[in-house]
């Protein structure tokens, strides 16, 4: 039987309510114009939805997927907006990461939604159907595979960027076209334990233009369902000037799942699930979490 990892990082692994599973699935269908059934469970909707190819993470020496990825991630702030043509409104997802605290944020029917990650101490959750105070172990039933999932909608962009010029934000000129196209399948980590599929054959069109940001503009071509031509438009910021995460610490934790990390230990071949802390009682602001962090 295979052991999860010792530590458990709340964003590594992660899914939905089934009411938020419900309005998410909405929402990709919005994008993609592709509804593959009411029925499905979450546990396959990141399958569905990205391809992903259950392997190990990739070799990441040399030129590859993991290479574009990272050589555009170094951002304070990124921004992208998906939709079927450059003319739609589209949904739009941004993510912020500033010492070492990460905010992803996006677009549902009933307002914007939020995953906030202190480092060490938990994953916080709002707008996804349940509040409360859990351990890691308890909402991984609560949110599963979602973290993964808007992880993904960074990770195809940025690599789009990387891929596209082969060249760092550093060392774009002021005006970059992209213009590529490729006949394989492309496999694209999105994190060390889940990876998605470029099908191909896929064409990338587009500008990038760079003064104290960066502004982007992608089409991406591509095979659709029964082999009809689709495209999908991408559009956004990418900024390395220091930003702030956008919440406010004296905001209160009535709205939020929080979602305690901790560590895994073994006895008589079941798996133990201790959080790194167990107190919760006091812990009523953002600005507590934070305040665990820095002491451990």
């Amino acid at each position: 039987m295979k052991k999860p990892n010792k530590r458990l990082n709340l964003g590594h692994k992660t899914a939905g309510l089934c009411s938020f599973f419900a309005k998410f699935r909405t929402l990709f269908f919005a994008v993609y114009g592709k509804r593959q059934g009411s029925s499905m469970l979450m546990k396959y909707f990141l399958i569905l939805l990205l391809l992903p190819v259950t392997v190990l993470a990739e070799d990441c020496s040399g030129i590859n997927s993991c290479n574009y990825t990272s050589m555009w991630s170094q951002y304070s702030k990124f921004e992208v907006t998906y939709s079927n043509s450059e003319k739609e409104k589209g949904t739009t997802f941004e993510y912020f990461i500033d010492n070492n605290e990460s905010l992803m944020t996006f677009e549902t029917k009933n307002g914007r939604a939020y995953v906030y990650t202190i480092p060490k101490v938990a994953t916080l959750w709002k707008g996804v159907g349940e509040t409360g105070i859990k351990s890691a172990k308890e909402c991984r039933a609560v949110v599963k595979d979602t973290y993964a999932i808007i992880q993904s909608y960074a990770v195809r962009p940025l690599f789009f960027l990387g891929y596209g010029t082969k060249l760092s934000p550093e060392q774009l000129g002021k005006e970059n076209i992209i213009e590529i196209s490729n006949n394989e399948d492309t496999r694209v980590q999105i994190n060390p334990g889940d990876h998605m599929v470029i099908g191909g054959p896929w064409k990338l069109e587009g500008t990038i233009l760079k003064d104290k940001y960066v502004k982007y503009s992608i089409s991406h071509e591509y095979k659709g369902k029964n082999g009809k031509n689709s495209s999908l438009h991408l559009k956004g910021e990418w900024v390395s000037q220091p930003h702030s995460i956008p919440i406010d610490a004296k905001e209160s934790l009535d709205e939020w799942l929080v979602c305690i990390w901790g560590s895994y230990s073994y006895k008589d071949g079941k798996s133990i699930f201790t959080p790194n802390f167990s107190e919760t009682s006091k812990l009523t602001t953002i600005s507590d979490i934070k305040t665990l962090a820095s002491a451990l």
